[in-house]
């Protein structure tokens, strides 16, 4: 097991860096060309709000469940080779029909296995790293890379028959199941009978205070992951151009994995949050106003300053304050909560509000909640702070 040594044959986790770009590229092509895929069904925005959120209803379980499964194995890399496995074998099944029920019934399934991917593999590589000169950020970066080009690639290998997302998913989801066998080993630290509840997490008051503030804006994001390609397509925009902006959105992520870092390390954990809020406020009001599909094109570059910071940062965090036997159950504890009840709020609520008011409105809407959400969490840790001091 690693970490029981420094040395390892590789200069560079390849291995590594394989995986996070093969696994982003499937959530790109699943994440961008599902909701249109839906919508080319005949269903409308609350119904495919409601599918989409499916994931994370079940995420809300399943990656607590699959933590602590991580926690007491013997490996970690042998619970994540399993929901590889049966999360590439689902993904096939969606194909079969478009009955509202049927996808329903798969969509359940699916998420059962696929949404505790992210989180332990963090926890894999975030535990393994530790011990070594590596960074999480450039390895990261790697899944960044990853879904820009699938996004892009997808939507011109999908531009004449959408049909076709899910047998990429499954050719790449296969290929990423490969590269785990060439993953250092991380144990489980509760392997060796000794046993923590996965409520100690909830003892650190500030991750709890950090997990509701992300929650907001995460909310936000699920909205957006949801409807953006809708409402581009609506705008005029074709499967080619949606990628591209997705492509552009994805790369911007860049300098915030060359640089979190020694980003977090000069302001902190709170102060580069509230600056991903602050960037999200500004994004959804521009989304909210402009109509030109091209100048959308420019504003995508503010998505590399909103979702991964929030993921980095909050991973990071977990990864230094969290007690070593709960390492897994930290970061899927931190995935349910900060996105999977955003997910669902923004995807089943949003598709309420956007066939209410228009997705437009929506992403106004959206500007004044993350805004909002600034000011009161911002109040709560300016008197936590205080108090803190007085003690």
């Amino acid at each position: 097991m690693i970490l029981d040594s420094l040395k390892h044959s590789e200069k560079y986790p390849f291995s590594l860096i394989l995986f996070y770009s093969l696994l982003y590229m499937a959530f790109a092509v699943f994440g961008v060309f599902m909701p249109v895929y839906l919508e080319g069904l005949g269903y409308d925005n609350t119904d495919i709000g409601t599918l989409l959120s499916i994931s994370s209803f079940v995420g809300l379980f399943a990656q607590p469940v699959w933590g602590v499964v991580s926690d007491r194995a013997k490996s970690k890399n042998t619970v994540l080779k399993t929901l590889l496995i049966f999360s590439s074998i689902a993904i096939l099944m969606f194909r079969l029909s478009g009955n509202y029920y049927y996808i329903f019934a798969v969509m359940v399934f699916y998420a059962f296995f696929q949404t505790p991917i992210i989180p332990i593999g963090d926890a894999i590589t975030l535990e393994y790293i530790t011990a070594t000169r590596w960074k999480y950020g450039p390895i990261r970066l790697a899944g960044a890379l990853g879904y820009a080009v699938m996004a892009f690639l997808g939507g011109a290998l999908t531009k004449k028959n959408i049909n076709g997302i899910f047998f990429i998913c499954f050719v790449i989801g296969i290929m990423s199941l490969l590269t785990t066998f060439k993953i250092p080993a991380v144990k489980g630290h509760q392997s060796n009978g000794k046993k923590l509840s996965i409520l100690e997490v909830f003892k650190n008051r500030e991750l709890v205070l950090l997990m509701g503030f992300t929650v907001v804006v995460h909310t936000t994001m699920g909205f957006y992951n949801t409807f953006f390609p809708i409402h581009y397509k609506n705008m005029g925009a074709d499967n080619a151009l949606l990628g591209l902006a997705v492509f552009i959105g994805s790369a911007s992520e860049i300098i915030f994995l060359v640089f979190g870092d020694r980003i977090i390390k000069r302001l902190g954990i709170k102060a580069t949050l509230f600056g991903a809020a602050f960037v999200a406020v500004v994004r959804w009001a521009i989304l909210g106003f402009i109509d030109n599909i091209y100048l959308v094109l420019v504003f995508q570059v503010l998505h590399g300053f909103i979702y991964i910071v929030l993921a980095y940062s909050m991973a990071t965090y977990i990864n230094n304050e969290v007690p070593l036997e709960l390492k897994a159950s930290g970061q899927t504890v931190n995935s349910a909560i900060g996105q999977g009840v955003s997910r669902i709020i923004g995807s089943i609520g949003g598709g309420v509000v956007s066939d209410l008011i228009g997705i437009r409105q929506a992403f106004f809407l959206n500007s004044v909640v993350v805004l909002a959400s600034i000011i009161v969490f911002g109040a709560i840790f300016s008197i936590s702070s205080r108090r803190q001091k007085l003690m």
